[in-house]
Order: C-alpha cells, then structure tokens, then sequence
C-alpha cells in the first residue's frame, strides 16, 4: 500500500514538474468550460429556432469561420513569433508585433466589410437566407473581431494560458446570454448573429488586460518582411484546415432542403466536439515547440505527447457517440433531431482524423516546414469535388468525409516521416 502511494505522488510531482502537461490542463479546463457554454449556446438556439433558421444560423457560422481564416493565420504567426522573442526575452518586439498587426487587421476587416456590403444580395441568395440583414450585421464585426484574434495570439504566445482562458469563457457567456435576449424579443436569426457580434466586442477589449504591461516597453524594430512571408503559407494551411470542416456544411445548405441542412448542421455542431475539444492542446503545443525548435531542443517529444492525449480525448468521445447517440443528441440539440442518431458516430470519425490532421499541420507550422500545404489542399479540393457530384444522401456525404480525411491524414504522416529522416540525416555525426 505504502509503494503504491509513493507511487501515485511519484507521479503527481512528475506531472507538475512538465510544463507541457500543466499549461494543456489549464488551458483544456478553461477551453472545456467555454466550449460547454459553446454548446448550451446551441442547446438553447436548436430550442428556441425553428429548424429552417437553425440551419441558416449554421450557415452563416461556417461563412464567419472561413472569412475569418486571414487573421486567424496572422493570429497563428504571431503565436509562433511571440514565442520566439519571449524566449529571447526581447519583450520590447512583441510590442511591436502588437501595435504593427493590429493595424493590418484593422485594414482587412475594412476590406471585407466593404466586400459584404456590396455582395451582400448575392451571399443571401447562394445561402438561401430568408434576409440579408444578418450578412450585414455579421460583416460590421469584422472591425473588431480581427483585431481581436491579434490580442487572442500574443496572449498564447506569451503562454499566458490562464488569461486566454478567461478571454474565452467571457465571450462565450456574454453570447450565451444576449442571444437569449434578443431572441425572446423577438429578433430570432438577426438577434442571434447579433449576439456573437457584440460579445466578440466586448470579449476584445478584455483581452487588452493581460497584456497591459507590454505598453510599458518601448518598441524594437522586427522584420515585418521576413514574418509577412511566413505568414502566406500559414495563411493557406488555416484556409484549407478550416474549409476542410466547414464546405460539408456549407455544400449541404446549397444542395440540401432546408430541414435536412437544419439537421446536418446540428449534426456538425455536435461531430465537431472531438475536433474542438483536442484544440486547447494544439493551441498549448504550439508555442512549446515553436519556441524548443528556436532554441534547439527537442520538439518531437512535445508533438508525441500531442498525439497521444488528443487521440485519447478523440477516442472516449467518439465511443460515446457510437453507444449513446440519442443521449447526445436529445442533451445537447433537443429531440427534434433524432433522425441523425444513425450518422453521429460515422461523421464522429470523419471529425476525429480531421482533428488529428490539425494536429500535424499546426506541429509544422510551428516549427517552419510549410510544404504539407499541397496536402491538406489535395484533401479539400477532392472533398469539395466529391460532394457536388454525389450528393443523394447525407449517408454519401458523411462517407467522403471519412474518405478525404483518412486519405489527407495519411498524407501528413508520409510527410512528417520524410522530415523526420531529414533531420536525422542533418543532425548525424561524420565519422
């Protein structure tokens, strides 16, 4: 008994002596209360929409997350650069990176609002919307939701995983709690999307407080060029990630009725836990191997540990959903839309390769090797392909999702082997 309790607080102190493990336990907490409010939020919208209108709050969703996709690259190359000056202690660059992006954010957010504005007719129709209004309110939260996502990436640059939790979980609520509002007033889609808008701005100025302090410092000259440059690749790796889980959605509202996309994107809403609920431990890894590939130490062991717990949270969700699916779906969507009980575990599968997929392409970010590019692009074009010439049944769409996924992830392994050989051929000694 005596061995057996040495043991345990052996290994507890193991635990809290790594890094990697205590800043993913912090921030896989706080990334899994905000995603519990994400999905009351869903929970209480699936209850209080009727199902046409649900399927178009959906719809617009995926478009918001694809527009959205340019900053969140910028957001992403900061994480890598913050982490690079931190370890280097040049705080005084991360103030830089801050004032200088924020700015270029600012601009693009100019750019697509103008954009909505003009094609906001258009965007409307292709989505089916009953109103274009919603197209406009979304469009106005570019100005803010941008920058945003420049403050949200330095915070994980800096490894602060504790405030960027907080960041997360105030938003979520403030959303929570203006879409039941306006929704009982009567503004049902155009409240909702009006909701995230204001909670995303609220959420942002919050986000100024853990990084207060880098206003005391002065500014040192970075080479905008040299990160502008990484930031294209990056760029088109988030863009095709992110249309990889979101075109499905997107594709059934265009191709679909109505009530079978209102059904589709709440099965997308609940499939997507096992991708969103492994994020916080990409988000963690991120940093940690960016800044031990900068100071030449290993990264390996940081990604394998990564492989490892977001396959284990994959694996007890993706169960869940095969043995439990109308649990899950009356707990989280309401019974209205137990007709998808049938495909949850099968389009649980598609999510848990495509979160394994992310977890590889964020792991080559982070330490510079951006050619896996053409991959994921591979993946999306055939997905996008496939789904507009075989779309009979949503039993043929979940099928090449699982199809374009496994195929897309075996890719990235072929990939991370050919580089790990050429870094062990680097580093061999000559004899």
């Amino acid at each position: 008994m005596n061995n057996l309790t040495g043991l345990f607080f052996k290994t507890l102190n193991s635990v809290k002596k790594d890094k990697f493990l205590v800043s993913s336990a912090i921030f896989f907490g706080g990334s899994l209360l905000a995603s519990a409010g994400n999905y009351l939020f869903h929970f209480l919208m699936a209850r209080m929409l009727a199902i046409e209108t649900y399927g178009e709050l959906q719809s617009l969703i995926a478009v918001f997350v694809i527009i959205g996709i340019p900053v969140s690259a910028l957001s992403t190359v900061l994480v890598k650069y913050t982490a690079d000056f931190k370890a280097k202690q040049q705080l005084g660059k991360v103030f830089s990176l801050l004032s200088f992006f924020t700015k270029k954010a600012l601009f693009i957010g100019i750019i697509f609002l103008v954009v909505f504005l003009i094609f906001n007719g258009y965007i409307a129709n292709f989505l089916k919307l009953t109103s274009g209004l919603p197209v406009m309110i979304l469009a106005i939260s570019f100005l803010v939701v941008f920058p945003r996502s420049i403050n949200y990436g330095i915070i994980r640059g800096l490894e602060k995983f504790k405030f960027a939790s907080i960041v997360l979980v105030a938003e979520v609520f403030l959303k929570i709690v203006l879409a039941v509002l306006l929704v009982k007033i009567g503004l049902t889609l155009n409240g909702v999307v009006g909701a995230v808008v204001l909670a995303g701005v609220i959420s942002y100025f919050i986000s100024f407080f853990p990084l207060r302090y880098l206003f005391k410092e002065k500014k040192e000259k970075i080479e905008t060029r040299k990160i502008l440059k990484y930031f294209f690749p990056t760029f088109f790796i988030l863009l095709f990630i992110t249309l990889l889980y979101n075109m499905d959605v997107v594709l059934v509202k265009h191709f679909f009725s109505a009530k079978t996309a209102g059904e589709y994107g709440a099965l997308a809403v609940i499939g997507r836990i096992i991708f969103f609920i492994g994020g916080p431990i990409v988000s963690v890894m991120f940093p940690m191997t960016a800044s031990a590939y900068t100071s030449r130490s290993s990264s390996t062991k940081i990604f394998k540990k990564s492989i490892f717990l977001v396959s284990l949270v994959g694996l007890i969700v993706l169960v869940f959903y095969f043995i439990f699916p109308n649990f899950v779906i009356k707990m989280l969507v309401g019974s209205k839309f137990l007709a998808i009980g049938k495909f949850l575990g099968w389009f649980g599968i598609a999510m848990f390769l495509c979160s394994l997929v992310n977890l590889f392409l964020q792991y080559f970010l982070s330490i510079g090797k951006t050619k896996c590019v053409y991959l994921v692009v591979t993946g999306v074009l055939l997905q996008v392909v496939l789904i507009s010439a075989f779309h009979n049944s949503l039993w043929q769409v979940i099928f090449i999702m699982n199809s374009v996924m496994f195929l897309t992830l075996m890719l990235l392994v072929g990939y991370y082997l050919r580089v790990s050989r050429q870094k062990a051929t680097v580093m061999k000694p000559v004899l």
